[in-house]
């Protein structure tokens, strides 16, 4: 049975009112990432870095699964599927999502460095002062989230999904810039069926390697993605390859 693969990036939540990481100025809401986002320098801005993140935690509490999250979880129910995402919002699995693998963390949870236990407070604020749910640390306290410049333990399990695939399979690569991931150097080592859905064109991605190329946005481009999936993975007479 042929398998999918979905890869997304935060392209495929910008649509839901959740800010890319990346914007124009170089800035994500009006913060350096070196501040909030930085493994070496985390300790350093430790109310800032908490403060940012309890912002986007609560941020979540107005956001909605859009229809391209929605439709993810639906070809997770057709299809034999892996879901990949570098986002570390909560929206693909309020969609119907299963066993979602975040590369990048999942902003629900804390961790603490000093005893390594993980908890979910939801999208609570987590209070200045206090300490760990398991051990009395209270620096060691973090959001759960892999910061620039820290190994990424889900990456393994993204390289094994990867190495697992086969010719008749099919990749789909959602709303991703191709900066922290290598996304040129990952399709061309799949022998199998490629799909790439941006907004637009970016610098760091090949689109050549990939054999259809959807720029638009991700709710706009998931129906013609879909049917794409219905004549590779299915073979229906419905389900026609729509060329550009």
């Amino acid at each position: 049975m042929s398998r999918l693969i979905i890869l997304t990036g935060a392209g495929l939540s910008a649509e839901s009112g959740l800010r890319t990481f990346r914007d124009g100025n170089g800035l994500w809401e009006n913060h350096s990432v070196d501040e909030v986002c930085n493994g070496a320098t985390w300790r350093a801005n430790f109310d800032l870095v908490h403060r940012f993140y309890n912002d986007r935690r609560t941020q979540l509490t107005t956001a909605e699964p859009n229809a391209a999250h929605r439709q993810i979880a639906d070809w997770q129910n057709r299809y034999e599927t892996i879901v990949l995402t570098q986002n570390v919002d909560d929206l693909l699995e309020r969609a119907g999502c299963r066993d979602v693998i975040h590369l990048h963390g999942f902003l629900p949870e804390m961790t603490c460095v000093d005893c390594g236990h993980v908890w979910n407070i939801g999208y609570a604020e987590w209070k200045k002062g206090a300490s760990c749910v398991r051990c009395p640390s209270v620096k060691g306290v973090r959001p759960h989230i892999v910061f620039f410049g820290e190994p990424a333990p889900q990456y393994e399990a993204m390289w094994d999904a990867f190495a697992s695939l086969s010719s008749s399979d099919v990749v789909v690569v959602i709303g991703t810039s191709g900066v922290v991931l290598p996304i040129t150097e990952m399709a061309l080592q799949f022998r199998g069926y490629k799909i790439l859905n941006n907004l637009a064109p970016e610098p760091a991605i090949n689109a050549n390697v990939f054999d259809r190329v959807f720029y638009q946005l991700a709710t706009q481009a998931i129906q013609d993605i879909d049917s794409v999936l219905r004549s590779r993975l299915e073979g229906s007479a419905d389900g026609i390859d729509p060329q550009p």
